[in-house]
């Protein structure tokens, strides 16, 4: 029998089938790869003024706007302004490109809180050039669409008590330490950025200087200011002039801060010193549990290995040990008598 006509006869449809999955699995990787891209690019392209405007560079380099970490992860940069240090841009995408993926997060979201459903975030994060100029605070304006949400992944927003206010669209509230924090970033500009629409794409706006991960050490309270704008991933070119106008707005609130146009009452500033001195307290309380708790199984350590010592020892060794350890307590017990008279 020829090789061809063995060929004909042989049932390739296991083959064919692994084939024609793979090929299907590199185009569709393709097709979401080449989309989370083009949603980097747009967005980049469509807020380039308010950065182009603003700073001396924007882009990670003078020909690159953006870094590709992998394909569903994305950042870019922005430097070169007198009281900004620098803004970071970084982007969080749906891992189109990988189906499976997709398809498994998105159904484990509806079972457990402890795998989010994917989605496409901006967080756009502002470095003051010189933090030290203002005082520590928080303030945010933060959309009422998940809310709750913001306040359970963010730290710092969870320090924070919620209030409506007329300064706002209704679809927005603020969170902050103290009221007089929220009137004062809310200048004119970013006042007339926000629309009731506008709540549907920005997540969160948060003046801060307390991480997003609730801290575990001192350390980690160290104070770190900075303004991080929070958003879902638009492309609708009126929303996109929204975030650029807001930028505009965010860059002269730091501005205004750095030249002490806008500062705070010293009662005010008292409280946040409380609030820190508390969550310092909280850390220290954890601290001193974690080395009782330490102490306390070193105790029982310690008491097993000794009953175990006990136990390889002569019934006459154990009987002197414990005439020694019987007259160690009574010595104890009349010291603290005589200690009473």
């Amino acid at each position: 029998m020829s090789l061809l006509k063995r060929l004909s006869l042989n049932d390739w449809r296991l083959e064919l089938f692994t084939l024609s999955f793979i090929a299907g699995f590199v185009v569709l990787f393709w097709i979401g790869d080449r989309y989370n891209t083009y949603l980097v690019k747009n967005f980049l392209a469509s807020v380039k003024g308010a950065f182009t405007n603003n700073f001396y560079q924007f882009g990670v380099s003078p020909t690159e706007t953006y870094i590709k970490d992998s394909s569903e992860s994305y950042s870019s940069y922005a430097t070169g302004r007198e009281n900004i240090a620098k803004v970071n841009i970084v982007f969080r995408l749906k891992p189109r490109h990988n189906l499976f993926v997709w398809i498994m997060e998105t159904a484990l979201s509806f079972f457990t809180t402890s795998v989010p459903a994917p989605s496409d975030k901006v967080e756009i994060t502002i470095t003051p050039a010189n933090s030290n100029v203002y005082d520590n605070f928080i303030a945010a304006v933060v959309s009422k669409l998940g809310m709750n949400d913001f306040r359970k992944e963010n730290y710092f927003l969870s320090l924070t008590r919620t209030s409506d206010s007329s300064n706002l669209p209704e679809s927005f509230v603020y969170m902050s330490e103290v009221n007089e924090f929220q009137e004062k970033i809310t200048t004119p500009d970013l006042k007339n950025a926000l629309t009731l629409q506008a709540a549907s794409f920005i997540r969160f706006i948060a003046f801060t200087d307390q991480p997003a991960e609730k801290p575990e050490s001192l350390q980690e309270l160290i104070p770190r200011r900075r303004v991080v704008f929070s958003i879902n991933l638009t492309s609708n070119k009126k929303e996109l002039a929204q975030v650029q106008e807001i930028l505009e707005a965010l860059f002269a609130i730091v501005d205004k801060l750095a030249t002490k146009e806008i500062s705070f009452r010293s009662e005010a500033v008292k409280k946040v010193v409380k609030t820190r001195e508390n969550e310092i307290a909280k850390i220290n309380k954890i601290k001193e549990d974690i080395k009782q708790e330490e102490l306390a199984e070193q105790k029982a350590q310690q008491a097993r290995e000794e009953r175990d010592k006990l136990r390889s020892l002569s019934r006459e060794e154990q009987l002197k040990v414990e005439k020694k350890a019987q007259e160690k307590k009574q010595r104890k017990l009349a010291k603290k008598q005589r200690v009473r008279m």
